[in-house]
């Protein structure tokens, strides 16, 4: 499972370098932007890191931001460590699963994970999934390299190591139990024993368990939207919105899922591998299938691309196990990863041009509406303002109070955007609120080390 060469190695040690020099570079395009806005306002508000519905594996990428929040950093630097404790993790687990587990085939799925499936995703770096996908992959690292699971010092990791995959995401058990089918089919001599199906039977336990004792009310939500869309839609499902997008997505900016995916088929298929031919297009139809019944729309690209992970892990692992090494001599391998891998990296880079022009209109209306209006709150209209580059509107209040705070804790501004403002009657007549769509949070209640509101009543930014 390693290369001859110790250039694949060094390869993916500058390629994941590479990403966190761009989460660095593009901190505030990152960090500024909806969950992770909204995330560094709670921590700073409430000192103590930020886990929803149960997802606790989210807490790992937290420390470092609130480490800062402790020793009273300032806002910039506080967004700046939350945008690359994401990839310094990614980084991190890819050094223990080649350097310690000796695995540069996992390490190198870990790195087309980050590179080969990311556009917009790269900008919107806070769900659980891809944490998850990383630690999964760390735990098949682990696991092949102690794959006889006959010690009780293994099991001792194994068990605390699953039940953390199954509360990272509700998705991360379908990339798990294919990785299982798939490395049971590919090392049958070393895992065809009792233990391994112990594995299996364990992740179901957890499963079931954390479905009975420890649900949420977004999950139970998305549940309940699966069935009736499951209901709703049947049986013209092949009619999707989701299905037309992912095609021309897939021939613009996730190109690579298909291509491997072509070429792992055209391999197994050469090599009469039926059982891991069938395994891949089933664990890739079948993940589509459940994502896209669920979202039928696929409104927002950077939500949905991080949802599609996955299948890069049911093409990347074939790929790297069965075809890479043997494609191509080694020599010429490490050039076409190279060069895939400088593409990829510029791809990234240079997508920061729509997140950057979200930040610019934020910080441009909110001094501009603060001037004309004599008020650091502004109220805007949903039909008012341009959706396609602000995206999502429920975050703008935690985004502009960050963003404008970043210069000095006295120019926070904050912006409120809804259809109406009826809700929020009665708390539009003072001049003391800090509003979102969640609250109206009294503004003595946030934390003036870092953003500071006087007293001023909200005012309705009309259109011109």
């Amino acid at each position: 499972m390693q290369f001859k060469i110790a250039a694949f190695r060094q390869l993916g040690y500058a390629t994941m370098l590479g990403l966190v020099l761009l989460s660095a570079l593009f901190y505030k395009e990152r960090a500024v932007f909806v969950d992770v806005a909204f995330q560094t306002f709670l921590m700073i508000n409430e000192g103590t890191v930020q886990v929803m519905v149960n997802r606790f594996g989210a807490a790992l990428v937290q420390l470092l931001p609130l480490l800062a929040i402790k020793l009273e950093a300032p806002l910039a630097l506080v967004s700046f460590c939350y945008s690359i404790s994401f990839t310094l993790l990614y980084l991190l687990v890819y050094h223990l699963i080649v350097r310690y587990f000796k695995n540069d085939y996992l390490g190198w799925t870990l790195i087309f994970l980050y590179t080969l499936m990311i556009f917009d995703g790269f900008y919107w770096p806070p769900s659980e999934l891809q944490q998850g996908l990383a630690v999964l992959l760390l735990f098949w690292a682990f696991l092949l390299r102690y794959p006889q699971l006959d010690r009780a010092w293994v099991w001792a990791i194994v068990v605390p190591a699953q039940i953390a995959l199954a509360y990272y995401h509700p998705l991360v058990f379908i990339p798990f139990f294919f990785l299982w089918a798939f490395f049971a089919l590919h090392f049958q001599q070393q895992l065809w024993h009792k233990r391994y199906w112990l594995l299996a039977v364990l992740m179901v336990l957890v499963l079931a368990f954390k479905s009975k004792f420890s649900p949420n009310w977004y999950d139970a939500a998305k549940y309940a939207s699966f069935l009736e869309n499951l209901e709703s839609y049947f049986p013209n499902y092949l009619a999707l919105p989701a299905n037309v997008k992912f095609l021309e997505n897939c021939g613009s900016v996730w190109y690579f899922f298909p291509l491997l995916l072509f070429v792992n088929t055209m391999v197994y298929l050469r090599r009469r591998a039926w059982l891991k031919t069938g395994l891949m297009w089933a664990a890739c139809l079948g993940f589509l299938f459940l994502v896209h019944i669920g979202s039928p729309n696929a409104s927002y690209r950077f939500y949905f691309e991080i949802t599609y992970m996955p299948l890069m892990v049911f093409v990347g692992a074939p790929f790297m196990f069965d075809v890479a090494h043997k494609l191509l001599p080694e020599k010429q391998l490490i050039g076409l990863f190279a060069v895939a891998m400088l593409w990829r990296l510029a791809v990234i880079a240079l997508n920061h041009q729509p997140f950057t022009a979200r930040l610019h209109w934020l910080e441009a209306n909110a001094k501009k509406g603060a001037a004309q209006e004599n008020t650091n709150r502004l109220l805007w209209s949903y039909y008012d303002v341009p959706m396609d580059t602000l995206l999502m509107t429920w975050g703008i209040p935690y985004e502009s109070l960050l963003l404008t705070a970043m210069a000095h804790p006295d120019s926070a501004k904050t912006i409120y955007v809804a259809p109406d403002f009826q809700r929020y009657e009665q708390e539009l007549h003072t001049d003391t609120v800090f509003l979102s769509d969640f609250k109206a949070y009294p503004s003595n209640s946030l934390n003036s080390r870092y953003y500071r509101l006087p007293n001023a009543p909200y005012r309705k930014i009309e259109r011109k």
